[in-house]
């Protein structure tokens, strides 16, 4: 179903993409809180790659998804009627729920009218998923795929400072200019949050040194 906005005391939601290997799909493994696109890929990067395989990730407004699963799409029929832009949208999909994490893989693009047509259409491509996510292409803000990124990013070494906490200054900067630029939500906690959690209180998350 549609997301509701923010509220004005956090910064928007994003929902984290992350591809393990070439060829492997994108897969949705949580959100962060960013006050810009650059921000929330920093903050992804921060939080959910520190010591995970990956090589792309992308980020997109959880206000840009559009989500449903096959029974409220049986009691809320009108969701495919939901307007927006024309274009090419991502596809993602839920295909079990024996997974201790809830991921959704994304499985391709499709030409819509907007995004309750591209949800129709997933759903016609995809009718055993557990539930559909669409969102447009315009939406997805994402790292560079060349080498010097993937490797200053990615690639795994006990020696790469951003893997440590007293390096997370690039987030600390990036804050210092959205505040300076009067950018920031009242009320905002300037670490870098997922949910209600900060970044390096976070359970699921602990930095180690």
């Amino acid at each position: 179903m549609t997301h509701t906005p923010s509220p004005d005391t956090q910064w928007p939601r994003w929902e984290v993409f992350k591809q393990d290997a070439p060829g492997k799909p994108h897969q949705a493994i949580g959100s962060v809180h960013a006050g810009d696109p650059e921000h929330a890929l920093h903050t992804a990067r921060n939080v959910f790659v520190r010591r995970p395989a990956a090589v792309s990730l992308w980020a997109v407004r959880w206000a840009d998804l559009l989500t449903a699963t096959p029974e409220e799409l049986t009691t809320t029929p009108a969701v495919l009627e939901t307007p927006g832009e024309s274009g090419p949208y991502h596809v993602g999909i839920k295909r079990t729920s024996r997974r201790s994490m809830t991921f959704v893989d994304l499985v391709g693009t499709v030409e819509a009218h907007g995004p309750g047509d591209a949800l129709r259409l997933a759903r016609e491509q995809h009718p055993e998923a557990l539930t559909w996510l669409v969102f447009p292409e315009s939406a997805v803000v994402r790292t560079d795929d060349d080498p010097g990124t993937v490797e200053s990013w990615f690639a795994p070494a006990v020696d790469k400072t951003y893997k440590q906490q007293q390096a997370y200054g690039v987030i600390g900067r990036h804050v210092g200019e959205l505040k300076r630029a009067g950018r920031m939500p009242g009320r905002v906690n300037e670490e870098p949050h997922v949910g209600d959690h900060k970044v390096y209180d976070h359970p699921h998350d602990t930095v180690k040194p």
